[in-house]
């Protein structure tokens, strides 16, 4: 190392810090000092870069004029101060960006690091940004996000500022996306860092990793397609802060860089190049379209569900942020607190839960989650599946809501084996179930014995190999708290996640052991009923019952309850919903039907034009579960109807040329659901339309109707038919008497009233 001049020796002590300078003499061996215009001007002259002392140190100048398609907007000199430490700190790595720079003979446009959106720049060129709108004549911008879709600006390249909404942010953190094809765009994205949105898309990591609804994605794995649809609350991705042992910065940042070579063109490239930092994450966003969001779209009812922009939106009522890169695959970025609300108990019951997943010995666990409607038990346990898939190759489901399935048709009761993470609504991930019973309505109260009977019949389907969610209903008063008890001594759960909400007046009681071993069940009976004495008059049957409570209570497991507080906007609050339960039942029947579906997604199918199934009259058997129908009336109770094709043990056996029905409704195994879209008389055939594969339809010989009828949106949209619509008319008087749905008192009773009746 030689120095000019002692003075100028003297000054490199007072502008440079001992630290810092003995890095860079360690690091380079041949440092010449000249002294330029005293003290305050020294310069330290390297191969590429100019620092300036004593508050300079830390800013390259720019080598060459940037671009007009290149240019941003320079941070005033007093924001370069602040960052003077860290940016010396950084030094290493700034000088290992420039040897690499010139390895890959890469543009010196490169050269600049971008901070929160703007490049370093000299000293001159501060204090011209500061004062100035334009350098040398280069145009400026910054391509901002408004609320509401109210741009500021138009380019190839959007920064989107997390805190744009909120005022008075002192951090912004810019999220960098460009769109590279005509249905793909590229996002980079920083530690901790969101992106909420409206939408659908096809998501692939190319670097890093990210979660996505309690689910990470990392690099390497699959595409997932998102859904994060008006239905439901919108869908947030977090960046995760992600290392890789033995590498170094600099050959993490060529990981990347890689990637883009073979994933980027090379028009794009370039500016992303200047964006990567060894920590970000990379990921590649495509259009996405199936057929069945192209069959549900079809719909009138439900095209606003999957259009990119709402009415709200496009009337100023629902605040967005306005991004070209995203919007043109149909992604619409959203503020941060429209997402999903997360309380700290909800993320602390998780994690416990995850831990006993991992480490218990004793087994895996079986894990109740209860509460009452719209208090978050549906987002719970799907937050749940995908955390615990992160760890587990499958996961057991058995959802026990009639009303509000999650992989099942509306009306069943089913235990799933889930394998793959759950990242879109019920109706877009309708799958085969491992074990599934049609109950035929939406609701247990009409026969709430029959409901008992099916859970223990789903459960002894159960391998206990793996981890047990159990979804209940959100009947938690009166005859359903009675259920909800029954089930804790029926399944015996290792834990019960009890979910409510500090904003509702009125909450259930807590479900704690000795709640639940002294409380009275429809079934069962609590420990305290079961003491006292029985009745004189007591038939063999009651006292067969009072064993089989004795039997329950004795092998009654005690369970650990965890209670979980939502704290979503509208929690438990029915009016907040944004769909009625009624319009998530009819999607999901769409779902289901959506799999008739070619995979040609260019123009739907409607089902009325698709060739049925022809089933003999004799190879099935009928009944209907949820009322009382005459033998001679069922096949106009058949005609046009939504059944499940199930398969009961004995071989079905006619004698007669006309239907076989049952004499009792059955709980039988059943693969799925159809329409009988026509009956033939003169032939004995049903035309059966279903999703079913052959395979499985050679096994079926029972059809069951219930209370779940096939959605009005298929009978009205019916194109091509010429004249009268089939089943539909405008010619009907509800002043007749005996016109209109008739209404059934469902109001459930006692087990010993109704025997005391009959």
């Amino acid at each position: 190392m030689r120095v000019s001049s002692p003075k100028a020796a003297a000054c490199l002590k007072q502008a440079v810090p001992t630290a810092a300078r003995r890095r860079r003499w360690k690091r380079k061996a041949m440092l010449v000092l000249t002294d330029v215009s005293g003290a305050k001007q020294l310069s330290v002259l390297t191969r590429r870069c100019c620092l300036h002392a004593p508050c300079r140190r830390g800013v390259k100048r720019s080598r060459h004029r940037q671009s007009i398609k290149n240019a941003a907007t320079w941070k005033c000199a007093e924001e370069v101060c602040k960052e003077d430490e860290i940016m010396r700190s950084s030094a290493t790595e700034q000088d290992e960006e420039q040897h690499e720079e010139e390895n890959n003979t890469e543009s010196p446009r490169n050269s600049g690091r971008k901070i929160n959106g703007s490049h370093k720049k000299s000293r001159t060129q501060e204090n011209q940004a500061c004062t100035a709108a334009e350098i040398d004549g280069e145009a400026m911008y910054t391509d901002s996000f408004a609320p509401n879709g109210v741009p500021n600006g138009e380019s190839s390249q959007d920064f989107i500022d997390d805190d744009a909404v909120s005022s008075g942010a002192s951090t912004r953190l810019c999220l960098t996306a460009v769109n590279i094809r005509n249905d793909q765009s590229i996002v980079l994205m920083s530690p901790s860092q969101k992106l909420t949105f409206r939408g659908r898309c096809r998501v692939t990591c190319l670097y890093g990793s990210v979660q996505v609804l309690g689910f990470t994605i990392g690099q390497g794995q699959p595409a997932y397609c998102l859904y994060s649809l008006p239905t439901h609350a919108a869908m947030s991705i977090e960046a995760l802060p992600h290392c890789k042992p033995g590498r170094t910065k600099r050959e993490m940042k060529m990981e990347v860089k890689a990637v883009f070579r073979q994933r980027v063109p090379a028009a794009s490239r370039h500016s992303l190049m200047k964006e990567v930092t060894s920590s970000c994450s990379v990921l590649l966003f495509e259009h996405l379209d199936t057929p069945g969001t192209v069959f549900l779209s079809s719909f009138p009812e439900y095209r606003e569900v999957f259009a990119s922009h709402s009415k709200k939106m496009n009337l100023g009522k629902l605040p967005f942020l306005e991004c070209s890169a995203l919007t043109s695959i149909g992604v619409v970025p959203l503020p941060d607190d429209q997402g999903i609300t997360i309380s700290e108990s909800w993320m602390a019951t998780v994690q416990e839960l995850l831990k006993t997943c991992l480490e218990d010995d004793d087994g895996y666990p079986i894990i109740l989650v209860c509460g009452g409607k719209n208090i978050g038990k549906s987002t719970f346990h799907r937050y749940l599946l995908n955390s615990l898939l992160n760890h587990i190759p499958c996961v057991e489901f058995l959802e026990l809501d009639v009303g509000q399935t999650e992989f099942s048709p509306p009306g069943c009761m089913a235990l799933h084996l889930v394998t793959d993470p759950v990242l879109s609504p019920p109706y877009m991930h309708q799958c085969e179930p491992h074990k599934m019973v049609y109950y035929g309505d939406v609701s247990c109260e009409r026969d709430l014995d029959r409901y008992v009977e099916t859970v223990k019949y789903l459960y002894a389907g159960y391998t206990k190999e793996t981890p047990l969610i159990i979804n209940t209903m959100g009947w938690v008063k009166g005859f359903g708290l009675s259920i909800l008890v029954d089930l804790i001594r029926l399944l015996s759960p290792t834990h019960v996640v009890q979910l409510g909400s500090a904003e509702r007046s009125q909450e259930p009681a807590a479900l704690t052991p000795e709640f639940v071993q002294t409380a009275a069940g429809w079934q069962t009976k609590g420990k305290q009923h079961i003491q006292q004495k029985p009745e004189p008059l007591n038939s063999l049957s009651e006292e067969e019952e009072q064993d089989e409570h004795l039997n329950l209570q004795a092998g009654f497991q005690r369970h650990r309850l965890m209670r979980v507080q939502s704290e979503f906007p509208g929690v438990g609050d029915r009016r907040s919903l944004k769909f009625r339960s009624n319009v998530l039942r009819d999607l999901a029947l769409l779902g289901c039907f959506s799999q008739l579906q070619p995979l040609d997604t260019r123009c739907p199918m409607p089902l009325h034009s698709m060739l049925p199934y022809q089933v003999p009259f004799s190879a099935v058997a009928l009944q209907v579960l949820h009322c009382d129908v005459t033998p001679t009336h069922i096949l106009y109770a058949a005609n046009a109807s939504l059944v499940a094709l199930c398969r009961i043990p004995n071989a079905v056996s006619s004698q007669a040329n006309g239907p076989v029905v049952l004499p009792q409704a059955p709980i039988c195994d059943c693969f799925g659901v159809g329409i009988i879209r026509g009956i033939n008389l003169e032939k004995k055939l049903y035309y059966i339309l279903t999703p079913i594969p052959v395979a499985r339809l050679k096994q079926v010989n029972c059809l069951l109707m219930g209370a779940v009828t096939i959605p009005h949106s298929l009978f009205r949209n019916q194109p091509g038919v010429i004249g009268e619509v089939p089943y539909i008319t405008s010619d009907y008087s509800f002043d007749v008497s005996g016109a209109g749905k008739i209404k059934v008192g469902t109001q459930p009773r006692r087990r010993g009233h109704v025997k005391a009746v009959s």
